[in-house]
């Protein structure tokens, strides 16, 4: 093990070269700390005899039992020589940032969840004394914080002997986090002891890492206290996410039918979810697109999307189409607003994404800085040395806008190219609807073009609504021409 400079910043070194599926790390099982180990303590019993609702009750147990030892047995306890190398301070987590560092995060929903947290460790510090009220002569809140960020960036899940507990594993909790992933771990019962494997060789003299898993910078920062520069997958895929707030307003005209559908199924009827969303088009992508075509729906969409009446009869009513006519798309029903996966029309869909567009400039507003002002600040290791808390918040918050600025892109590209159908509809327009596409196609290769979601989505999804719009166009045209024959 090695220390990196003055922080608390630690990393385990192969001492010789290591082969593939090579078994490099064996801890035995009474060197491990068990959330059983806290259960059986005084306080842990208490606490598991009691009806207190905790954040996370397994890390409470194993936090019990680490402070529980070192005030009481001291430098007699088994795992003294574990406790003296375990960071002192942990001033890389969030929870006890500076309020300089933290105000390199103004404008990310990072710093509410770092308020929680402390708050939530806060209370359940509170709610332990109310049952155990000796847990303050072995530690203060602020042991207590620490004791709880030691837990949670360092304990393991495990199966030991059918049973799912968790452990605190010293020298493996020493290893880095890297992806993708170079080592693996469990526990085996017929070694009765936690072993690391190697996926690869590793030469002499370089750090072994093991894998925190594929993971959001903001909870790599929250849980761990850094930030990885570059959060990608191998297959280009980045999982940082950004909470997205939508919300039906009370002065729309049809608030009450329209929350009514926003809030089918669920207990309560809050008028604002949250979605999170990432570069990609995967489920919370979709069910973005579901919650905001059900924010854009007029009365008439509303009335054929949320109801169980005849579709054909409700579209005829409410969009003027003659008797026995009706529109394909607006007369689906949907059991609930996260459900409607495909457009209801070009007039909603295009409201649907300006909805879009508003949500996404909102969240960009609340940063003092842009994103290619975050992209030169980390550049400068001077002004952000590599380590540091203002670095990772600078890290965490590019990440946020390239999200946003995804998300952005995305509904100006749509927006575009539904005014290239309106006009193509008309007759009026000098670029084409798949001229547009091929346009976009080019310029997916482009450094700074669209991510082929947004590609797709416009050629696919925006191209199937535009054959809808069109074969209406035709039926309407051959309607009138029968009317005045």
């Amino acid at each position: 093990m090695r220390e990196q400079g003055e922080s608390e910043n630690r990393g385990v070194h192969a001492k010789t070269h290591i082969k593939p599926n090579t078994t490099c790390m064996i801890i035995p099982r009474k060197c491990l700390i068990t959330v059983e180990m806290g259960q059986r303590t005084a306080i842990g019993h208490k606490i598991l005899h009691s009806d207190l609702d905790l954040d996370a009750p397994k890390h409470i147990f194993l936090m019990i039992y680490l402070l529980w030892d070192k005030k009481v047995n001291g430098p007699k306890s088994f795992f003294y020589p574990y406790y003296q190398i375990l960071p002192r301070t942990l001033r890389n987590m969030p929870i006890f940032w500076t309020k300089d560092e933290l105000a390199e995060l103004e404008g990310s929903y990072l710093l509410a969840q770092i308020a929680d947290r402390n708050e939530a460790i806060t209370e359940d510090y509170e709610s332990i004394l109310k049952v155990a009220p000796e847990l303050k002569e072995i530690c203060t809140l602020d042991e207590f914080k620490w004791a709880r960020m030691c837990v949670c960036s360092r304990n393991f899940g495990l199966l030991m002997d059918g049973h799912r507990t968790s452990a605190l594993v010293p020298q493996a909790d020493m290893l880095n986090h890297y992806r993708p992933r170079e080592t693996k771990w469990t526990f085996e019962d017929d070694k009765q002891a936690f072993t690391i494997t190697t996926l690869q060789a590793i030469p002499a003299g370089a750090q072994v890492y093991d894998s925190y898993g594929q993971k959001c910078n903001h909870r790599f920062l929250l849980n761990y206290g850094f930030a990885v520069e570059d959060n990608r997958e191998v297959d280009g895929f980045c999982p940082n996410e950004v909470p997205l707030e939508l919300e039906v307003h009370q002065d729309d005209p049809i608030y009450a039918q329209k929350l009514e559908f926003w809030s089918r199924g669920e207990s309560v009827h809050d008028p604002s979810k949250r979605v999170r969303v990432c570069v990609s088009n995967n489920e919370n992508t979709r069910l973005l697109f579901s919650l905001l075509r059900t924010m854009a729906c007029n009365q008439g969409e509303l009335l054929a999307v949320s109801t169980s009446m005849d579709g054909a009869a409700v579209s005829r009513a409410l969009f003027g189409l003659a008797s026995g006519e009706s529109s394909r798309n607006a007369s689906t029903f949907y059991r609930s607003c996260r459900d409607i996966r495909h457009p209801l029309s070009l007039r909603n869909e295009k409201a649907a994404m300006e909805l879009l567009l508003e949500i996404v400039d909102d969240a960009l507003a609340k940063y003092p800085t842009s994103l290619a002002q975050d992209v030169a600040s980390l550049q400068d290791e001077v002004a952000y040395p590599r380590f540091s808390n203002k670095r990772h918040a600078k890290i965490q918050v590019r990440g946020e806008k390239e999200v946003l600025h995804h998300f952005q892109y995305w509904a100006l590209a749509a927006l575009d190219v539904i005014q290239v159908m309106e006009l193509e509809f008309r007759d009026a327009g000098e670029l084409s609807f798949d001229a547009k596409i091929r346009q976009l196609e080019e310029e997916e290769s482009g450094v700074a073009g669209p991510h082929h979601t947004i590609v797709r989505y416009c050629a696919d999804v925006l191209g199937s609504l535009r054959k809808e719009e069109m074969k209406e166009l035709r039926r309407r045209a051959q309607a009138l021409r029968k009317s005045v024959y």
